[in-house]
């Protein structure tokens, strides 16, 4: 998982984490982040690269940068098999969608996390294993699929 954790740290500049969360403007941040993630496990990168703002396009470069540096990460991932948490968090004036996924190719759950602009340009992507204990404390929190 080598390249994964290139990719978070690649990231991870770019996205802060979300310390507050709020449940305002969940629905839409909810659906432009599975959107996202879509494109992202589809390979649908010039489609990402159009929502990216300005700043994070400069730390890719271009589009065709970014589908090789992303795509070694989710090729190594392999196909999610289940969605374990998806929350929404808010860092004014941005949002966060955060999804927790179990990977037929990934020992651990790995976090995909996309912080957004008000507008839904995607301002921060990072691609991260989850804590170890991260399962067991999002279950005992009210989260967006309402799982506990």
């Amino acid at each position: 998982m080598l390249g994964l954790g290139s990719l978070a740290l690649a990231l991870a500049a770019c996205s802060p984490s979300p310390r507050d969360q709020g449940r305002g403007g969940t629905g839409q941040t909810l659906e432009q982040g599975r959107i996202y993630t879509n494109w992202l496990y589809g390979a649908e990168y010039g489609k990402l690269w159009d929502r990216f703002t300005p700043e994070l396009q400069r730390v890719f470069g271009s589009a065709a940068e970014l589908g090789a540096f992303a795509g070694r990460a989710v090729t190594q991932l392999g196909q999610e098999r289940k969605t374990v948490d998806e929350q929404v968090g808010e860092l004014k004036p941005e949002r966060v969608y955060s999804r927790t996924a179990a990977f037929t190719a990934a020992r651990f759950p790995v976090v995909i996390e996309w912080t957004l602009t008000k507008d839904g340009a995607v301002s921060g992507l990072a691609v991260r294993p989850a804590a170890p204990d991260t399962s067991t404390a999002t279950a005992e929190r009210d989260s967006v699929n309402g799982k506990r």
